[in-house]
């Protein structure tokens, strides 16, 4: 039997992670707007995300009484790959078509990395839009290698120290270009959400929970939780 710390939370399969994770969302955008008048959202690329934007598209869609203020959410990336705006490889692409085309967050409100132009000059391009802002909500998803947005494992930032957001040139996974928010940057947030689902993902959830520098592990707001699906756990 596995001890997981108190934060972690095991669901039985990635459609529950993903449903547990939009209430989670909402509840934390009507407390910020109630006491902030703006909810601020850090996105994550990956499959279980995606199942997130899927579900709020549909609240939305439902939202016939605007019981959601959706006015007041303010929209992020944690990071991009360095490909042209319509490359199936953005993140910002499928965000856009699972959610974003259908809502009414004002578009000025929804702050895309402009990846196309590179990785240093969109690094510091979006490194403007989130100076000095303190997340609500930061969700991470996890590779199976354990890295989480664009920071993998092994791989030597100390050169950017300081910086909310960085470059990433030699990905291990394709494309190799990739801009991404920081440690510092992705910590800097009241609630920050990590979800995990897969059976692939179980060796680098061993690792985090022997206490392995992975960068999924690494980053951590003022509440950090864990949705994690059954079959992600490892076997014992």
């Amino acid at each position: 039997m596995i001890t997981l710390p108190q934060d972690w939370h095991v669901f039985d399969n990635a459609d529950s992670v993903a449903q547990k994770t939009v209430e989670a969302i909402l509840e934390i955008a009507k407390t910020a707007i109630d006491e902030r008048k703006a909810f601020h959202l850090v996105t994550a690329g990956g499959t279980t995300p995606l199942a997130v934007y899927r579900l709020l598209a549909e609240r939305e869609t439902k939202d016939n009484k605007s019981l959601i203020e959706w006015s007041k959410w303010h929209i992020y990336m944690g990071d991009e790959r360095c490909v042209p705006t319509d490359d199936t490889q953005r993140n910002s692409l499928a965000l856009h078509e699972a959610w974003l085309k259908f809502s009414k967050i004002p578009k000025d409100q929804i702050h895309y990395m402009p990846a196309e132009l590179g990785a240093e000059q969109a690094a510091k391009a979006y490194e403007s839009t989130v100076s000095g802002i303190e997340f609500d909500v930061v969700l991470l998803g996890m590779g199976e290698d354990g890295h989480t947005a664009s920071l993998f494992p092994g791989r030597n930032h100390e050169a950017e120290a300081g910086r909310l957001v960085q470059t990433e040139f030699h990905s291990p996974k394709p494309p190799p270009e990739r801009v991404t928010l920081s440690q510092e940057c992705l910590s800097h947030c009241r609630h920050q959400i990590k979800l995990v689902t897969g059976k692939a993902k179980a060796e680098a959830v061993e690792k985090w929970l022997a206490g392995e520098e992975l960068p999924i592990a690494q980053a951590k707001g003022k509440q950090t939780l864990v949705f994690i699906s059954q079959e992600s756990l490892p076997q014992v």
